[in-house]
């Protein structure tokens, strides 16, 4: 897993053109001289049987929420907190 300034390797001009990339924008405009910060949170986990596409993955009160195309849904509990 690799994490730079875009997601795909290539041109910005590109980057610019697809955006957004499911639903999230891909790019952002930072003025001169200042700063932006960004968090990451991984995790992994065996989803039931009969989850065939995730439709949104989200973190609320410590615990992260799959939810599937389907309706079905799993809550884990997050070891650490953004």
């Amino acid at each position: 897993m690799e994490f730079s300034t875009q997601p795909f390797d290539i041109s910005h001009r590109d980057t610019v053109a697809m955006s957004p990339l499911f639903g999230t924008p891909t790019f952002r405009w930072l003025p001169a001289k200042s700063r932006i910060e960004t968090r990451f949170l991984m995790f992994y986990t065996r989803v039931p049987q009969g989850f065939a596409r995730i439709d949104n993955v989200t973190f609320e009160n410590g615990k992260i929420a799959i939810l599937d195309h389907s309706g079905k849904s799993v809550a884990l509990a997050a070891s650490q907190g953004l």
